[in-house]
């Protein structure tokens, strides 16, 4: 299994939603999803997100173990973690933490990312979507540093091109793909074994 960071913005619901239409839901990774929102939010986007999608979504508890196919949800005003076990790791577990705000966000895509590079390495998988500001540049950066694939969405699907923008120009992102080649890029990766 493999795990998959995705973060996002400023329309980010429209393009989670999209892109996990785009994927297939028998893919062997877990999905950790940093969406940007109010608190009272979260609940009802992880529910329609997973009406819309068809793939089993919800808002993510401390110590649940990630399974592949699901997805799983950055709760409101907390920080979305994944812990290891193993080496390599047999299984992962989400962890949240209430640690002050990351570039002005909480959930913030940083410590997700920064947390993957820790507990996944080549087996992690970093996504940037749409969205303002810089959010997740840093995370990814050590995630690509620790072997793992960084994408972000290109600026033609985007609906603000900022977060994939500042993460591009800091080297942290191997691509920026529009949406449904984001889609095939993921499930490329998700599916490629690894070399030794």
């Amino acid at each position: 299994m493999k795990i998959v960071g995705v973060a996002a913005s400023t329309g980010g619901p429209r393009a989670l939603t999209r892109l996990f239409q785009l994927l297939s839901p028998d893919l062997p990774a877990a999905f950790l999803i940093v969406q940007h929102l109010p608190p009272e939010f979260v609940p009802s986007f992880a529910g329609r997100l997973a009406a819309v999608t068809g793939w089993p979504a919800h808002v993510a508890e401390d110590g649940e173990r990630l399974s592949p196919g699901v997805l799983l949800v950055a709760p409101g005003d907390t920080h979305l973690l994944v812990e290891g076990f193993g080496s390599p790791p047999v299984h992962w577990i989400a962890r949240l933490d209430s640690a002050p705000p990351v570039s002005g966000h909480r959930p913030s895509a940083d410590p997700l990312f920064a947390s993957m590079a820790t507990a996944c390495g080549r087996l992690g998988i970093g996504v940037v979507l749409t969205g303002m500001g810089s959010d997740g540049t840093q995370g990814l950066l050590k995630l690509k540093a620790a072997g793992g694939l960084t994408l972000g969405e290109a600026e033609e699907t985007c609906v603000v091109f900022g977060m994939p923008r500042a993460a591009w120009e800091k080297g942290a992102l191997a691509e920026l793909l529009p949406l449904p080649d984001l889609a095939r890029a993921i499930e490329a990766a998700v599916r490629a074994p690894l070399n030794k």
